[in-house]
């Protein structure tokens, strides 16, 4: 018998589709290189990688929040569910992003990531679309532990958490990207969490794409795992159970067998570092903004200037 997973995946094989990706912002190198990467709906993929690797990068470029050019064939070198993803606005109803960035704001000589203090109860947030879908409001207020009295201004940083994951997913989607949104949950809220975006991409054959660097819970979670080298280039990606070192784990009885394997990849990135005597570079938005001459004047203006929101006006592939 067909499953409905099987049979949308017949009609709509490809839900991630990116074809030889090289990104840039100005006055950059390149964050990411000849990037490859194809997600059939139903899949759960592991996005892992070291700080500065361009995952978040890859994430807005797939959430639309980043330009980017065809390939030299003239096709779309970033398409999602089979459209371009930053030209496409029809995408937004399909396609959910969570980052770490939602609920703050940027104040003036107080500095980054400031909470947002406004007095408003989370039953009154979004609320013609709490009301189109009452049963998924209703299943994610109890699965996440939200009180709908709550008011903004009076939530601490995991209250707020979940509140924007409980905005964010109340639409049904057919692309759900995390950028590190699991942070600051507690182990339950987290572990029912995955549970029930598995059941998403089960059910609906939604595709989700989750970067992190916690992993306990995640063993058995992903279909799929993409290893983005410090080069911004793929260091590995493909089906789990393809992973050979993954089975070479598990048959040892290695009981984290996917954070052990991304301390090996981590690793020997820094030992190769270590050789030629590299160091990190910074990679933050002020930093990019800093050295490109168009935006490096937003950065200052006592305090008052448009500051780190500027630094994501770019253009792709310079």
């Amino acid at each position: 018998m067909t499953s409905m997973v099987d049979a949308t995946a017949k009609a709509d094989p490809k839900h991630i589709m990116v074809n030889d990706l090289t990104f840039a912002y100005p006055g950059r190198a390149p964050v990411l290189k000849n990037l490859n990467m194809s997600l059939t709906n139903g899949a759960r993929c592991l996005l892992i990688g070291a700080n500065g690797a361009g995952k978040s990068t890859l994430l807005r470029i797939l959430a639309g929040r980043h330009m980017t050019k065809a390939d030299e064939n003239g096709q779309d070198s970033v398409q999602v569910l089979g459209r371009n993803a930053f030209h496409d606005t029809r995408l937004n109803f399909e396609r959910s992003y969570l980052d770490t960035d939602w609920g703050m704001r940027t104040v003036a000589f107080a500095g980054y990531g400031c909470p947002l203090q406004a007095d408003i109860a989370v039953s009154a947030m979004m609320v013609k679309l709490q009301e189109e879908y009452p049963e998924r409001r209703d299943e994610l207020i109890k699965l996440l532990g939200i009180d709908p009295n709550w008011r903004m201004h009076q939530v601490s940083d995991g209250q707020r958490r979940r509140v924007q994951i409980f905005i964010g997913l109340i639409r049904p989607f057919k692309i759900l990207l995390l950028d590190e949104v699991t942070t600051s949950l507690d182990v339950v809220v987290r572990m029912d969490l995955l549970r029930y975006l598995k059941k998403e991409s089960e059910e609906r054959g939604a595709t989700i794409l989750y970067a992190t660097h916690i992993f306990d819970g995640l063993d058995d979670w992903p279909t799929h795992v993409h290893y983005l080298n410090d080069q911004g280039a793929t260091g590995w990606q493909g089906l789990l159970g393809d992973l050979d070192i993954l089975k070479d784990l598990r048959a040892k009885g290695e009981t984290s067998p996917i954070l052990r394997i991304d301390e090996h990849w981590l690793r020997g990135e820094l030992a190769a570092k270590e050789q030629v005597g590299e160091q990190e570079k910074a990679s933050g938005p002020a930093m990019i903004a800093e050295l490109d001459p168009l935006q490096k004047s937003n950065n200052q203006g006592g305090g008052f200037s448009n500051g780190r929101m500027a630094a994501y006006d770019f253009v792709a592939n310079p």
